[in-house]
């Protein structure tokens, strides 16, 4: 307290108190987001989200508190929810500011519902012996722990690579080559979990990585192995007798440098035959094409079979957004650990890739180029309300007309990219919307071909404008953003 030359009585906080006054917020606001976590409570989650930002908490605060929260309290594999919040701390500049609570009360209420409360059994690194065993060798144990679905002794040997200090890049690659040893496990989730895994540990500059990674380690175990299935025999044999020369391949490959025409490519990977795609694969590796432009047009493949991908194969979404998604986390695999063995991803994903032909028959109407709307707008504002309003009423391919029109008329890219995020967050969006968008933004970002660009973000916005789901996580933010403003939930928008 003060008094001053006024004559008045001034009460403040003394210097340093402002800081700790708000440190002490933002320490409820996380005791209150944890509450929220153990009752599976949308509302109270988003209750904390909004009193955290007000309080100053920074975005990468909430995520690493969720990234935490979500590894330690399961014991089961990496979860959607952890995955969103990775994917909120990649897409953070693609969202608009009115939606980045809602995009982590996404992610947190996931998180909710695949915790129990209760903490995981702990789990210890290898002791310290006078003969540690070098990195090739426990490499090869993980493989083969992996390999006989033993989870607990595998999450040892990765605690063990953190604990030994190992870097990023060799653990990756240990993590990346397992994932290939079987066959397109868990239709790509498990590799593209595992890289996803790797950006969260970037992103919380691998504080904490034992509990971060020992999850993947049940993605690895116990997803399904398609080399185990009907599906697969035929193509077994084949990529079997391909891998006996993956080494010179690769020797071949890092030795020799070719460009690739990415959009000729592509139309080789929408092929009907695996065994002639397979046979070009080998070619252009050996040619010296580099592994990252593959997985680009793998890409734009998957990104073509699913703005092609027919309303009438609706329970097959799924499969379509798992190689979008696949050869996305492929192409970042190999900017982190390239080698060999990661190799074997890119003919496994071309092979998946051949068996989703059969989803794009019929193939969906794409917009034509120049075509228009039979109606005019105002504004770019205008076009996106009118966006929004297709995507309520599920009308799909005039939206995808709509976002084509937009592309052709040159208005803002990152308006419409906020708008296709407030669009799939306003709904209770499940993890593969989330994929497929940040897919599509940044697959639009790689490339210099309009042509591609603007199939990105149609399959994006045919994805996610056919998807129906409820509003449940969207109406919890907005009562709690409400509260925070101090108004009455009882009060009608249409009292004031």
């Amino acid at each position: 307290m003060e008094v001053r030359d006024d004559g008045c009585l001034y009460v403040g906080l003394a210097p340093g108190e402002k800081e700790a006054a708000r440190r002490r917020q933002i320490d409820r606001g996380k005791y209150i987001l944890e509450q929220g976590l153990k009752d599976r409570s949308s509302l109270l989650i988003a209750k904390a989200i909004t009193a955290l930002k007000a309080a100053g908490a920074t975005p990468q605060e909430m995520i690493q508190q969720g990234l935490f929260y979500g590894a330690y309290k399961s014991n089961e594999s990496w979860s959607s929810g952890v995955a969103i919040l990775t994917l909120a701390a990649n897409m953070w500049e693609d969202v608009g500011e009115r939606d980045h609570n809602l995009f982590l009360v996404h992610g947190l209420t996931q998180i909710s519902r695949r915790t129990s409360g209760g903490s995981r059994r702990q789990g210890f690194p290898l002791p310290k012996t006078s003969d540690e065993p070098d990195l090739a060798t426990l490499k090869r144990w993980f493989r083969r722990l992996v390999d006989q679905r033993s989870s607990s002794a595998a999450q040892r040997i990765l605690m063990t690579l953190y604990d030994r200090g190992y870097s990023p890049e060799e653990i990756a690659d240990i993590v990346f080559t397992t994932a290939t040893d079987f066959y397109f496990t868990g239709d790509g989730h498990a590799l593209d979990f595992a890289n996803k895994m790797f950006e969260a540990l970037d992103y919380v500059d691998w504080e904490g990585a034992n509990e971060i990674l020992r999850p993947i380690v049940v993605d690895l175990v116990g997803r399904e192995r398609h080399e185990e299935t009907a599906r697969w025999e035929d193509s077994v044999p084949v990529l079997e007798d391909i891998f006996t020369r993956l080494d010179g391949m690769w020797e071949a490959n890092q030795e020799n440098e070719a460009p690739l025409d990415i959009s000729a490519f592509t139309q080789t990977l929408l092929g009907e035959e695996f065994e002639p795609i397979v046979a070009e694969i080998e070619d252009k590796l050996r040619e010296g094409v580099k592994p990252t432009d593959i997985c680009r047009a793998m890409t734009y493949a998957g990104a073509i079979r699913t703005a092609r991908f027919h309303l009438k194969n609706e329970g097959d979404w799924h499969d379509v957004a798992n190689i979008y998604s696949y050869a996305h986390a492929l192409y970042r695999a190999f900017h982190l650990a390239p080698s060999a063995e990661l190799l074997r991803g890119i003919f496994h994903g071309a092979v998946f890739m051949t068996y989703l032909r059969w989803l794009n028959m019929p193939a969906a109407r794409l917009p034509r180029e120049g075509q228009r709307l039979d109606e005019t707008f105002a504004s770019e504002d205008k076009m996106l309300d009118r966006l929004q309003e297709f995507a309520d009423f599920q009308k799909v391919f005039e939206a995808e007309v709509l976002v084509s029109q937009y592309l052709e008329e040159g208005y803002d890219i990152t308006k419409l990219r906020h708008t296709l995020a407030h669009i799939m967050l306003r709904e209770d969006a499940e993890l593969h919307m989330f994929q497929v968008l940040e897919v599509a933004f940044r697959h639009y970002d790689l490339s210099d071909d309009p042509k591609e660009k603007r199939m990105h973000l149609l399959a994006a916005t045919r994805y996610i404008t056919a998807q129906k789901v409820m509003k449940g996580i969207l109406w919890s933010t907005e009562n709690a953003e409400r509260l925070q403003r101090g108004e009455l939930l009882s009060e009608r928008d249409d009292d004031n």
